[in-house]
């Protein structure tokens, strides 16, 4: 049994309920924010931000981002988006994937 623990401790919900934790002396703004009540999670939340029409949405602009650029790059000497269909359709794909997921 402990009276004490010195360090850092980061305080949690869990932790709060067997605990006091005092107050720190330096503030460093960050807050913890924890929901009243359990929830039950699933692999599919990342899919609850957004209505179902702006989902559909935003596939039909990658297919169609997709398809404009395959049309303006596959005449180009030299570009990557030459070869069989299967291969420029995932290059492509690839592409808008990066280009809309990773450039923000």
């Amino acid at each position: 049994k402990y009276d004490a623990v010195m360090g850092d401790t980061t305080i949690i919900a869990n932790r709060s309920k067997y605990v006091d934790f005092t107050l720190p002396y330096l503030e460093s703004g960050v807050s913890m924010i924890v929901p009243v009540q359990p929830r039950d999670d699933n692999a599919w939340v990342f899919l609850k931000p957004m209505t179902r029409p702006l989902w559909l949405t935003t596939g039909a602009f990658f297919v169609l981002t997709g398809i404009v650029v395959w049309i303006l790059e596959r005449g180009c000497s030299g570009s990557e988006f030459q070869g069989p269909p299967s291969e420029q359709t995932g290059k492509v794909f690839y592409f808008i994937f990066s280009t809309l997921v990773f450039a923000q």
